[in-house]
């Protein structure tokens, strides 16, 4: 008798974990969201300021990393991070309440606007 040995078990266990929620993207094996980041205030900027603003919640759930999409979403500047006011370990849930944004131009950043978007990937601790 021969046993044929291949990763399809692996693979189905991996797809059913991830089936009973809708993702955004997959890269590969690898799947994430997409978050938008809007502000919550008005707010002025002069070329060259980088300061925070408060943008409307994102709910970020444990072992869940964030990167910053490089692309320009906003023609006054870019979204370089966001946080909130406790920083809590990865591995809990947590939310983003505050984005760090730097102004290319003199602007004046109103409530809504989209400033940029978060890349959530879900991750295993192994350790």
């Amino acid at each position: 008798m021969v046993r044929i040995i291949t990763r399809l078990d692996q693979v189905k266990r991996e797809l059913a974990e991830h089936s009973h929620r809708t993702l955004d993207f997959n890269i590969g094996t690898i799947s994430g969201d997409l978050r938008a980041i809007i502000a919550a205030e008005d707010k002025k900027f002069k070329a060259g300021e980088i300061k925070s603003i408060e943008i409307k919640p994102i709910k970020i759930e444990g072992n869940t990393i964030c990167f910053m999409s490089a692309y320009a979403s906003n023609i006054y500047g870019q979204a370089m991070a966001v946080g909130e006011e406790t920083s809590l370990p990865i591995s809990m849930e947590r939310s983003a309440d505050t984005a760090l944004f730097a102004a290319a131009l003199d602007c004046k950043i109103e409530e809504n606007d989209l400033l940029g978007v978060l890349i959530l990937l879900p991750i295993k601790l192994t350790h």
